[in-house]
């Protein structure tokens, strides 16, 4: 099979990889720190100072919260979203689950070292906002840098975490580039509509 995961998604695939490396046949991260390490809060890289405030604003209970993540992961955020709209947004995707969701991402972030992650025997395609700010694009470098072989990063210009919806055409551009080999050329030469056509 051909994997892709985006953010949570491409902790998922990169595990797939590297437990099931004989299923995995291709695999795209996008924005996803897997490699990130637990002293890097502590060190500053990221926008927020605890895993309880990136909780507070990852799985927001407020309108105001939800602005909050909506401006941490665009780029270009929309300016006017009504308090309607978005305590439907949070009754729909953030209250059914919850304190398992907070466990994960409290999970995600204890005791993680890059030490410790797996190596993967894939040559990924790794796609990255260029202002993320949920996952630092640095951790698209180290990720890298683990996994090296050939691993390709593309990085896509004015766009935050949420790649998938604000740069969706160049995005699946990518994945469909790396996914989809090219039909190989024909050797025979047709004729289509009385032009001779390869």
């Amino acid at each position: 099979m051909n994997v892709v995961g985006i953010s949570y998604g491409g902790f998922v695939a990169y595990s797939m990889a590297a437990q099931f490396p004989e299923r995995v046949e291709k695999l795209v991260l996008c924005c996803a720190g897997v490699c990130m390490e637990e002293k890097d809060m502590d060190e500053g890289m990221f926008k927020v100072k605890s895993v309880d405030e990136a909780t507070s604003i990852l799985l927001p209970q407020t309108p105001d919260k939800a602005r909050e993540l909506v401006n941490l992961s665009f780029y270009k955020p929309v300016k006017t979203m009504p308090s309607c709209f978005l305590q439907d947004f949070i009754e729909v995707m953030c209250t059914e689950h919850l304190q398992e969701k907070k466990e994960l991402i409290q999970a995600l972030h204890k005791d993680r070292k890059l030490s410790n992650l797996p190596k993967i025997d894939k040559s990924p395609l790794i796609i990255w906002g260029e202002y993320d700010q949920v996952f630092p694009i640095e951790l698209a470098h180290r990720l890298i840098r683990h996994v090296g072989k050939d691993a390709k990063l593309v990085v896509i210009k004015d766009a935050g975490h949420a790649i998938n919806a604000e740069k969706s055409k160049e995005m699946f551009r990518h994945l469909k580039s790396f996914l989809i080999d090219p039909l190989p050329p024909s050797k025979f030469k047709s004729e289509v509509n009385g032009h001779k056509a390869d």
